[in-house]
């Protein structure tokens, strides 16, 4: 399975918020998208003083935000991104606290950042079984975006 253009014009624009993002070792950069308009976007940012809370909860992460700033995300698609410290594309892939959080605002579709492509799935209720979500990564030469 591909992404259409306009799939991979919505990563890169998840990849364009990620220097938003307040926690510099963790840019992550997330997009809701329904029927071609952008709902939402949210990074990761600090909700604690890392110095004074366990690492768990640090952080809000960049899907979390996006969830909270819009009503109705239900029929969405969220798209993820994430820089590393160096620059580069990173894994993204919605952990499985987001992935069911998304799945109870209505959101079923997941297209995140790898670091040699990209990955997209159904979000399944059962999150926590592999078999039961369906997983595609592609190759770098897929876009110039992850070369």
């Amino acid at each position: 399975m591909e992404l259409s253009r306009t799939e991979l014009r919505w990563l890169t624009s998840a990849v364009d918020i990620c220097d938003e993002a307040t926690h510099k070792q963790w840019r992550v950069g997330a997009i809701l998208v329904r029927s071609g308009n952008v709902l939402a976007t949210g990074v990761n940012r600090y909700r604690n003083d890392p110095s004074q809370v366990e690492y768990g909860h640090v952080s809000y992460h960049a899907e979390e935000v996006a969830l909270r700033r819009v009503s109705d995300p239900e029929g969405a698609t969220i798209y993820v991104a994430r820089l590393t410290r160096s620059g580069k594309i990173g894994a993204a892939r919605p952990c499985p606290r987001c992935q069911a959080l998304l799945l109870e605002h209505g959101v079923h579709t997941a297209v995140w950042t790898e670091p040699q492509g990209w990955g997209k799935q159904r979000l399944s209720r059962l999150i926590h079984e592999e078999l039961a979500i369906t997983h595609t990564r592609h190759a770098s030469a897929v876009h110039p975006l992850f070369g």
